[in-house]
């Protein structure tokens, strides 16, 4: 039942007028006595009488007052407290794959911290896809950040970006090693088991005689072991780009050059509010992937 109805009536009760009563509504006198006859036809009463040119409230009408005061009180309250909560935004959850995915994620960030968009974003960094995944299925995440395949039906996925993967290796080691291109001359430093980096030069350097010295989980600690002269390893472009600008860091070229995509995900149930769908949005802006993200967005 329309809460208008009490709201009416509790005014006609107060002023004991109908006339007076639709002129402070702004209806018209015939709606107003409309109102009060569904009331009386609801609840099978007669909720005033008049006599003469004065409009009287009954004892029913009196009770009804009363519980449509306490209606009327707590539906301001419901009012106020879901107030608050539009007020409030949530923050959003996104979780990330990959320790590369910081050097991805910034300028996005970035851009969504320039449109003052209310919900902040919460970033959970992890080193392996099933935990992001179980995050997106437990609703721990609203939207992940991923550079793997996710094959699991209830998940939605939508690829951004085709990212190179570099090799590299220290100046000192690559000028001691007498400016040695091939990959196989030199010590490697390896990913986990796993890891989409370490799957996809396995599967292109097959048969070849690399020797790994060590293994990491971590791409940043893959880097910074890169950069003390450890030995060669492969590494996303954007983690290394700045060293081997400034020579730091030799790309060894021979070697097949390889990329990765750069995705986001959520769950197909997942409903996406307007911050997220900004956010979302920005995300595609930032790809270099044709793809049908923003169809979904705006769909």
């Amino acid at each position: 039942m329309d809460i208008q109805l009490f709201r009416t009536f509790l005014l006609v009760a107060k002023l004991e007028n109908i006339t007076q009563a639709a002129e402070q509504l702004n209806f018209t006198q015939p709606a107003v006595t409309a109102q009060i006859r569904m009331l009386e036809e609801k609840y099978g009463v007669t909720l005033f009488e008049r006599i003469g040119k004065k409009l009287y409230i009954t004892d029913s009408g009196r009770e009804l007052v009363t519980h449509a005061e306490r209606l009327m009180s707590a539906f301001n309250d419901l009012h106020t407290a879901m107030q608050h909560f539009s007020d409030f935004s949530s923050p959003i959850k996104l979780g990330a794959s990959t320790t590369a995915a910081s050097y991805f994620l910034s300028p996005v960030l970035l851009d969504y911290q320039n449109l003052a968009i209310k919900s902040p974003v919460m970033v959970d960094i992890y080193t392996n896809l099933p935990t992001t995944i179980k995050g997106l299925l437990d609703n721990k995440f609203d939207i992940a950040f991923v550079h793997n395949k996710i094959n699991n039906n209830q998940i939605v996925q939508f690829d951004l970006s085709h990212e190179k993967l570099v090799w590299v290796v220290n100046r000192e080691l690559f000028v001691k090693n007498h400016h040695n291109q091939d990959i196989c001359h030199y010590p490697f430093i390896n990913f986990r088991p796993g890891c989409v980096y370490r799957n996809l030069f396995e599967e292109t350097l097959h048969g070849k005689n690399i020797h790994a010295i060590i293994e990491y989980s971590d791409a940043e600690a893959i880097k910074r072991a890169v950069l003390d002269g450890m030995g060669a390893s492969i590494l996303p472009n954007v983690l290394v780009d700045s060293y081997v600008k400034d020579g730091t860091l030799i790309e060894l070229t021979d070697a097949p050059q390889l990329t990765f995509v750069m995705s986001v995900a959520f769950h197909k149930n997942k409903i996406l509010t307007s911050d997220m769908k900004r956010l979302l949005m920005i995300f595609a802006e930032h790809g270099n992937i044709s793809n049908k993200l923003v169809a979904y967005i705006s769909s």
